[in-house]
């Protein structure tokens, strides 16, 4: 049985809980410098793992989708969220992350194919 669906799944899931995130109230706490940015490219990293799985044999989507998330994310918190404000270096941050994310798979996919 294919495990893409379930990968799928897990995509639309993870998409939807970030959205609900960066659309909500901003989060309170210290402001720790450049904490962000690496949260950033963290989590939009992770969103390019789960769509490397998800979809093994279209590499295309494993950054094009994270990264659209990610501008439509930073859209929709300079026009729709008081409190908020889009940061075009949120994007780069987010940007980064999904290509060192798609990076690391790649080269990981490249070795296990390759002989010992």
């Amino acid at each position: 049985m294919p495990r893409e669906p379930v990968w799928r799944v897990g995509v639309v899931m993870y998409m939807a809980w970030i959205f609900y995130a960066a659309l909500g109230p901003p989060p309170s706490g210290p402001q720790i410098p450049h904490l962000d940015k690496l949260m950033h490219a963290l989590s939009w990293g992770f969103m390019a793992f789960l769509c490397t799985q998800a979809w093994p044999r279209r590499s295309t989507l494993h950054w094009l989708l994270p990264s659209l998330h990610g501008g439509l994310t930073e859209v929709l918190q300079g026009v729709m969220v008081q409190g908020r404000h889009a940061e075009w270096l949120d994007f780069v941050a987010d940007v980064v992350g999904v290509a060192c994310a798609c990076g690391i798979v790649a080269y990981a996919r490249r070795r296990s194919r390759s002989p010992a």
